[in-house]
């Protein structure tokens, strides 16, 4: 029901902007993404709620556990990538639209090198440093070790998601991306079960396990479809002397991208990470959940953003600024009515919302709240983070996102131990919608243009 009312919604905002190209391709491609993603947050939801009925009163806690494990596998595939997924993206959109496929097929391999190299100095400073890591997030040192070798594989699959994307295979690149774990997990669990007994000191850690499994296997699908793309181009493998790139200028090129996407992965993960430490697992796991749904609110924005990112790169290719500013606004509008309807049910029903998952999830009630008001401010100034990375604004991008952290991690350590998990909201609320505020402050001074909508003002 939720997806036939929004490709009504898109189809009426089509019809109202009549034949525009560009943004029905927008449209078109965020409908799919937005599917897709809907589809991965549902059965994230669904992962929630089997874990809560296996564990019972002590869901949350093993909730928060798996949580931490796949938080250590966050941080350690962005440092793999060093930011080479988005250089690929950036890359491959553009050469796409020349038909460059020889200058695509080479970056991809210098890239993936690149990538491998750094992957293999962070499985190993992991693995040397498990203790502290382990004391760190309050996980057993042997559950360090075991994470340490999907470090790569996890990496590998979204290098090939983001190489995908540029090549505006938005469906296999979004579920690559955002589904394919989610629904790899819910699938593996209960399998899983058949095979470890309640008894067994290994049932506490089957979400994890099944994780590790995931990984591999959308590492797999990957390759798959990337190869796939590539025998599909036959001998199609046009090459451009003056456009190649040595691996020298592709790290340079990564390197701010790894700094922008750290940031940004800080800036989502960091009130988890600091309620971690200052806090409980069960802390953690409640708000998670809250993230969630606040992710919800956001799957309007995250879906336009997975066609905009290579759209961004044609625009900026051809110095059609007229087009960019046309399409952001056009967008901004669509996010925001279709992300509405959702923040006022999460106003009117957040306990209830909540306790879906268990009443041991309710008492982030208020935390819930406060996340879904910051999720509003965000689609409400469009998809500003996207346009400023993919148009050669990436180090503004990564200072706006560093003076924000710091902000963000000052109000955690202050507000965590007076207020707990709704502490961590307010921090995450008010870092988020200062952030947002600035970017867009910064596409008007850029670009000429205002990327906020609100109700028309």
């Amino acid at each position: 029901m939720a997806i036939s009312l929004y490709s009504k919604v898109i189809l009426k905002i089509k019809q109202k902007f009549g034949k525009d190209k560009d943004f029905n391709e927008v449209a078109k491609g965020g409908s799919q993404a937005f599917i897709i993603n809907l589809i991965g947050l549902g059965t994230g939801y669904l992962f929630v709620i089997l874990v809560s009925r296996i564990y019972k009163s002590s869901s949350a806690e093993i909730y928060g556990q798996y949580v931490l494990v796949t938080l250590l596998l966050r941080i350690g595939s962005i440092l793999t990538r060093f930011g080479t997924d988005t250089t690929m993206l950036q890359l491959t959109a553009g050469f796409s639209t020349k038909k460059l496929w020889g200058n695509i097929i080479d970056v991809n391999k210098k890239l993936l090198k690149l990538m491998f190299a750094f992957g293999v100095v962070v499985t190993l400073l992991v693995v040397l440093f498990y203790k502290q890591w382990g004391a760190l997030l309050k996980l057993p040192g042997t559950m360090i070790l075991i994470t340490a070798p999907f470090i790569i594989p996890m990496a590998l699959g979204l290098f090939y998601s983001q190489s995908l994307r540029g090549l505006k295979q938005i469906s296999v690149s979004t579920f690559l991306r955002s589904s394919a774990l989610p629904i790899l997990n819910f699938v593996l669990l209960p399998v899983f079960l058949i095979f470890v007994s309640r008894k067994s000191p290994f049932f506490n850690d089957l979400p994890s396990y099944t994780f590790f499994a995931s990984i591999v296997i959308t590492a797999i699908l990957g390759w798959y479809y990337w190869n796939k793309a590539e025998r599909t181009a036959g001998s199609e493998r046009n090459y451009d002397v003056e456009q190649s790139r040595t691996s020298r200028v592709l790290f340079n090129a990564s390197y701010p991208l790894l700094l922008a996407e750290s940031m940004i992965f800080i800036g989502t993960w960091v009130d988890q990470l600091l309620l971690g430490v200052m806090g409980t697992p069960a802390d953690v796991g409640i708000f998670n959940v809250c993230v969630k749904y606040a992710m919800v609110a956001s799957l309007s924005l995250q879906a336009v953003n997975t066609i905009s990112a290579p759209k961004f790169s044609e625009y900026f290719f051809k110095k059609d600024y007229q087009g960019l500013a046309q399409n952001v606004q056009k967008t901004t509008k669509m996010i925001f009515w279709t992300t509405i309807p959702i923040v006022v049910l999460y106003f009117v029903f957040p306990k209830f919302l909540l306790g879906i998952f268990g009443s041991s999830f309710t008492p982030g009630w208020i935390a819930f709240i406060i996340l879904a008001f910051g999720a509003l401010v965000n689609v409400m100034t469009g998809s500003v983070g996207t346009l400023l990375q993919m148009t050669g604004h990436q180090k503004v991008l990564q200072n706006i996102l560093l003076v924000s952290i710091i902000i963000e991690v000052g109000l955690n350590v202050i507000l965590i131990p007076l207020y707990g998990v709704t502490g961590a909201a307010i921090a995450s609320t008010f870092c988020s919608c200062l952030k947002n505020l600035v970017m867009a402050y910064y596409v008007k001074k850029y670009f000429n243009f205002n990327s906020i909508y609100l109700f028309g003002l």
